[in-house]
């Protein structure tokens, strides 16, 4: 046992050399500049038109909004109510001892609505259940054109990932390439160090970039409205197909379906209502009753009287003395007035908004035309031209450096093209109030 315990002690530096030797390589393939791909979750890819189904049956904001729509049904049944018929029981006795007679009373009463206040209520909440209605489709249609750019970020985010990891894998290649030249004695130390510098910017940059693209992937979890859900894997190129629209024809088509519009019109015509429901309030209605009586035999010596029925029958009106109901027709007419200025000032907005995104559109499809010609292929054509020159030492490094970061900054700039043309789409679409895009991935 002495023994081991001996070669034990022996054998230790050579343990603790081992594990030196295993931790350093274990950090020095920690420290290399091969960066893995972003994960994204383990959830399938979605599409544009996949998220856009899910946002519409699970968002919470929207399923609470749709309520508003069930309310204002309800609000129709309860106008269709009439007021219901009164009932009267009633006995009278003689507490005297004087043997009078006892009365026995029933009766029946029936307010009348006159001057059609029913048919009146009933317009006011069926107006009203239009523009709730109209209203929750006016939200769904802010909904969609939100979710939607949200998920054209997302795509665009992982876009700019792949762009920046490429230029950092071309800068990682030169800064091991110039390493090895460095080491054999054909480049400078200053060369080989500065190409490892500007891999490690391009890397930290690619770190930004992930860290970017994480927080744009986990917005569409509240999106969807499903808790605990997986993060989604957003799916696309922003290539949408190229859409020719007419200002005025859309214009046109916005002021006839704009939901906004739509239940702002809803609103005029439901005060409308209200203004002609609170001049019915102002006739009184009718109280009819009948009522029946038996009085039993009077066996009182002085006035003796044998029973008999008897039977009424009356009409009551209120009068109006106090209440005139002229409060509530002021308040119905000056509400009238004010949806009549609102609806004009909705219907100015939306005509706004049809134009600043039409002009949006055509200014991100004009900048979008320039890269999408021969500059992409230019610009990575000057590259490698470089790459090669500074092979042969007929260029710089620095040459090599800024025709490296022209080339990833005229594809960033493409895809913050592609992404405004995108979000310029949908914000006229939105604007619009139509809806028939693809899922960008042509």
């Amino acid at each position: 046992m002495r023994f081991q315990f001996e070669n034990l002690i022996r054998m230790m530096p050579l343990l603790l050399l081992t594990a030196f030797l295993f931790l350093a390589g274990s950090f020095q393939s920690l420290a290399k500049d091969k960066h893995p791909a972003l994960d994204f979750g383990t959830s399938r890819p979605i599409t544009l038109a996949e998220f856009l189904n899910k946002v519409a049956a699970a968002n919470l904001d929207y399923a609470a909004q749709r309520y508003s729509i069930s309310v204002a049904k309800a609000q129709i049944v309860a106008a269709e109510v009439s007021p219901n018929p009164t009932a009267t029981f009633a006995y009278t006795g003689d507490v005297s001892g004087e043997k009078q007679a006892s009365i026995y009373n029933t009766g029946i009463s029936q307010t009348i609505e006159m001057a059609g206040k029913r048919g009146k209520r009933i317009a006011v909440a069926r107006k009203n259940y239009l523009t709730a209605a109209a209203t929750v489709e006016d939200f769904f249609r802010t909904l969609r054109g939100t979710a939607a750019s949200a998920f054209i970020d997302a795509v665009a985010d992982r876009m700019i990932v792949e762009q920046k990891r490429s230029s950092y894998e071309s800068l990682d290649k030169l800064a091991t390439t110039n390493q090895k030249r460095f080491e054999a004695g054909d480049l400078d130390e200053v060369d080989a160090d500065q190409a490892r510098i500007d891999a490690l910017q391009a890397r930290d940059d690619l770190h930004s970039s992930e860290s970017d693209a994480a927080t744009a992937a986990v917005a569409l979890v509240q999106l969807m409205g499903t808790k605990g859900a997986a993060v989604p894997t957003p799916v696309g190129h922003l290539q949408f197909r190229v859409r020719s629209f007419n200002q005025q024809t859309v214009l046109s088509g916005a002021m006839r379906r704009r939901p906004d519009v739509v239940a702002a019109r809803h609103s005029v015509e439901s005060a409308q209502a209200s203004v002609r429901l609170a001049c019915a309030n102002r006739y009184p209605d009718l109280t009819v009753g009948l009522a029946l009586a038996h009085n039993t035999r009077t066996t009182n010596r002085i006035n003796p009287a044998p029973d008999f029925d008897v039977a009424n029958v009356s009409v009551s009106v209120p009068l109006p003395i106090f209440n005139t109901f002229r409060g509530e027709y002021e308040t119905a007419v000056q509400t009238m007035l004010q949806s009549e200025t609102t609806l004009k000032s909705v219907i100015l907005k939306a005509e706004v908004d049809v134009r600043t995104n039409f002009t949006r559109y055509q200014l991100a499809e004009a900048r979008l035309a320039q890269y999408e010609s021969a500059a992409l292929q230019l610009a990575e054509k000057v590259l490698q031209a470089r790459l090669i020159s500074y092979q042969k030492g007929a260029a710089t490094l620095l040459d090599v450096l800024v025709a490296q970061k022209a080339d990833n900054d005229f594809h960033l700039a493409y895809i913050s093209a592609l992404t405004e043309r995108a979000k310029a789409l949908v914000a006229l679409e939105q604007a619009a109030a139509m809806w028939d895009l693809d899922d960008g991935r042509d």
